[in-house]
C-alpha cells in the first residue's frame, strides 16, 4: 500500500497559515491593506492581549457583496486577477480574502460588510476554515473583521511567540507603519482599551511628525530625485540626530513598506564619519516606478520585492542621500565645540610665539605635575589653573604635536614613539570619563529652564518614561507630564551641552527602551551620549593650544585608548618601529 496521501484542506489551510501569518502582527498586516485596497478613508483598530484574545479592524470601504463574503475566506479566490499576465500589473496589495482563509484556519473569524445602495449588511461566522453562520444585520457601509482565539486549534505555535509586551511593539510598529504609507487615511488603533495613535488625514510630513514625534522637524532633510521614471521622496535626519538602533529606518516601494537590500549599508556609506559609532540616522523614503519595474510576489509575506534593475534603485538611493548631505551644513558645531576651537588664552610665555609655531612643545606650555585630577576639567581650561597636584595616570605622554592630517587625525611624538590620534574618538574618551565621573560622584549641578524642553512621543512611552522618574532625578533631569505622549524636561544637569539637550535625552531614551538599567549602567550610557554629541569630529578646526590640551587630558584618562564603544582612540609607532622600517637596525 502506498504511503503518499492528499492533504485535507483544513491541513492545507493551517499549513499556508504557516507561511503568512507568524503572528498577529502578521493579520494586521493583511487586513490593513486589504481596507486600503477597499478605498478606505478611515481605518479603525482593536487589540486585546498582544492580538490573540481578539483583534477588531474597521474600515469604510467599499464593502462586499452578501454572496462574496464565502468566497473570501476561500483560497485563490479574488477579484483582482483574472489571468497571469495580470500579476505584472497590480497596483493593490492584495485582495479581499488573499489571507483570510489562512486566518479562519487558525481562529474564530467573523466579517461584516456592506457596501453603498444596500438595504442591509450581512455577516459570516467562521470555524475551522468553514462558515458556520450567515446573518443579515443593520446597514453599514465598509467592513469589519473579527478575529478572536488565535492559534486556539495550533498551540505549538503560540508557544513560539515573543512575549505578550514583544507581539504588542510589533502591533504598534505594524499600524504605525501602515499609517506612514498612507497620510490620506485617517487611522485610530486601541490597544488593550488604551488609544495609542489617532492621526487624521495630512502632508506626509505632518504624518511622519504625528507618529514619531514634534522632535523631528528640524532635524529632517528632504530628499527628491527621479531617474528613468524612477522617483525617491522622503526625509533623512541631520548628522546630528540619530538612534542607537536601526528602528527609525523605513523605506516604501509604491507606498508598501519593504525591508530593502542593503539600505542601511547604503546609509552608513552616505553618512561616513558624519556619524559616530553605533549611530543610525533617520531615514523615511518613498519610491515611485512602474508596476512593471517590480515583482511584490517574491516573499509569502511581501516584505521583500524584486526590481528589474536593483543597480538603478541603489544607485538612486545612494544619489539622493549624497546630494542631501552634500548641500546641507552636514556638522553642526556644540557649544562645546566652539569653545574648543577659540585660542586659550595663557597667561605667561611668549603667547604669539606659541601661537604661530607649527611643532609645539607641550612641556613648556602644559608642565606635567606629579599629580592630576580631572575634576574641574572642561574645554577651554588651562591645566596649569586646576591645581597644584596632578597626577599622571598612564605612560602616553606627548612631547610635541606636530598637527592634524586629513582633517581628522593629530600627529605627536612622545619619548616612546609617535602617536597618530583621533581627535574624535580622543575627545569622546575625555568626555566620557568627564561626565562619568560627575555622575558617580553627583559632581554636577542641575539648572532650571527659562522654557522647558518638549518631547514627543507615543502615549505609552510617554507613561513608561514617567515611571522612571526617579532615574531621571539621579541623572539631574527633572521630568514631568504634559499632554498626550508629551512629556516637560524643567530641569538638566550642567554636564549636557547647552543647546543639545533635546538630543541627548532623546538618543537616552532611545537606549533605554532595550534593556533595564541598574544605576552604573544608567550613569554609562548617559555619559556615552553626552559623549558622542560633544566631542569635536572629522574636519572640525581645532587650533594648535587645543591640540595642546585635548593631547594633555587624553594622557589623564584612565583608558586613554580605547573610546567608550571600544574603538582605538591613538596608534603608536614605536621608535624601534621607525628604526627598523629605515634599516637604521
Amino acid at each position: 500500500m502506498g504511503i503518499i496521501r492528499t492533504l485535507p484542506p483544513d491541513l492545507v489551510n493551517q499549513i499556508a497559515a504557516g507561511e503568512v501569518i507568524e503572528s498577529s502582527h502578521s493579520i494586521l498586516k493583511e487586513l490593513l491593506e486589504n481596507s486600503v485596497d477597499a478605498g478606505s478613508t478611515k481605518i479603525e483598530i482593536l487589540t486585546e492581549n498582544a492580538g490573540l484574545s481578539r483583534i477588531l479592524v474597521s474600515d469604510n470601504g467599499h464593502g462586499m457583496a452578501e454572496e462574496d463574503l464565502p468566497l473570501a475566506i476561500q483560497r485563490y479566490a479574488t477579484s483582482k486577477i483574472q489571468k497571469f499576465q495580470d500579476l505584472e500589473h497590480l497596483f493593490t496589495f492584495g485582495f479581499r480574502g488573499e489571507a483570510l482563509a489562512s486566518i479562519a484556519s487558525v481562529s474564530h473569524l467573523t466579517i461584516d460588510s456592506g457596501m453603498e445602495g444596500e438595504r442591509t449588511a450581512h455577516r459570516i461566522e467562521v470555524e475551522d476554515g468553514k462558515v458556520k453562520e450567515k446573518h443579515t444585520i443593520p446597514h453599514f457601509q465598509g467592513t469589519k473583521i473579527e478575529i478572536k482565539d488565535l492559534f486556539y486549534n495550533t498551540p505549538v505555535r503560540r508557544k513560539f511567540l515573543k512575549t505578550e509586551i514583544g507581539e504588542e511593539k510589533k502591533n504598534r510598529t505594524r499600524v504605525q507603519v501602515t499609517a506612514l504609507a498612507e497620510p490620506n487615511i485617517s487611522f485610530r488603533y486601541v490597544q488593550n482599551g488604551k488609544e495609542v495613535l489617532n492621526v487624521s488625514p495630512e502632508s506626509p510630513l505632518e504624518r511622519v511628525l504625528s507618529i514619531y514625534g514634534e522632535n523631528l522637524r528640524d532635524h529632517l532633510l528632504p530628499v527628491s530625485i527621479e531617474r528613468n521614471g524612477i522617483k525617491l521622496e522622503g526625509w533623512i535626519s541631520h548628522p546630528d540626530f540619530y538612534k542607537s538602533s536601526r528602528t527609525g529606518q523605513f523605506f516604501f516601494v509604491n507606498k508598501r513598506s519593504v525591508e530593502l537590500k542593503f539600505s542601511s549599508q547604503i546609509l552608513k556609506k552616505c553618512y561616513g564619519e558624519l556619524l559616530p559609532s553605533g549611530a543610525h540616522p533617520y531615514a523615511f523614503l518613498f519610491f515611485t516606478l512602474p508596476s512593471e519595474h517590480v515583482d511584490v510576489n517574491v516573499h509569502p509575506q511581501k516584505k521583500e520585492v524584486r526590481f528589474l534593475s536593483e543597480e538603478t534603485i541603489t544607485g538612486l538611493l545612494f544619489q539622493g542621500i549624497q546630494n542631501v548631505l552634500r548641500s546641507s551644513t552636514p556638522v553642526e558645531f556644540l557649544e562645546m565645540r566652539r569653545r574648543l576651537s577659540m585660542p586659550i588664552p595663557y597667561e605667561r610665555g611668549d603667547d604669539a610665539a606659541v601661537g604661530h609655531e607649527q611643532s609645539l612643545n607641550l612641556e613648556s606650555t602644559l608642565p606635567l605635575r606629579p599629580f592630576f585630577s580631572l575634576e574641574g576639567v572642561g574645554p577651554g581650561i588651562q591645566l596649569e589653573k586646576l591645581g597644584d597636584s596632578p597626577r599622571k595616570h598612564h605612560s602616553f605622554v606627548p612631547k610635541k604635536h606636530y598637527g592634524i592630517i586629513f582633517e581628522t587625525f593629530i600627529l605627536a611624538e612622545a619619548e616612546d614613539g609617535l602617536y597618530i590620534i583621533d581627535q574624535h574618538t580622543a575627545h569622546e574618551r575625555i568626555r566620557y570619563e568627564e561626565v562619568l565621573r560627575d555622575l558617580k560622584q553627583k559632581a554636577y549641578r542641575s539648572q532650571p529652564l527659562l522654557t522647558p524642553i518638549r518631547i514627543e512621543m507615543t502615549k505609552e512611552e510617554a507613561e513608561e518614561t514617567l515611571k522612571a522618574e526617579e532615574d531621571w532625578s539621579r541623572l539631574g533631569i527633572s521630568i514631568e507630564p504634559f499632554s498626550g505622549g508629551t512629556i516637560l524636561v524643567r530641569e538638566v544637569p550642567s554636564y549636557l551641552d547647552p543647546g543639545k539637550e533635546q538630543e541627548t535625552i532623546l538618543d537616552f531614551l532611545e537606549r533605554r527602551k532595550t534593556k533595564d538599567l541598574e544605576d552604573k549602567e544608567m550613569f554609562d550610557e548617559m555619559a556615552k551620549c553626552v559623549a558622542c554629541r560633544s566631542a569635536v569630529k572629522k574636519g572640525d578646526l581645532i587650533s594648535d593650544q587645543i591640540i595642546a590640551e585635548l593631547l594633555q587630558r587624553l594622557s589623564f584618562c584612565e583608558n586613554p585608548s580605547l573610546c567608550p564603544h571600544g574603538r582605538p582612540t591613538l596608534i603608536k609607532l614605536s621608535r624601534f618601529d621607525l628604526e627598523k622600517m629605515f634599516h637604521r637596525i
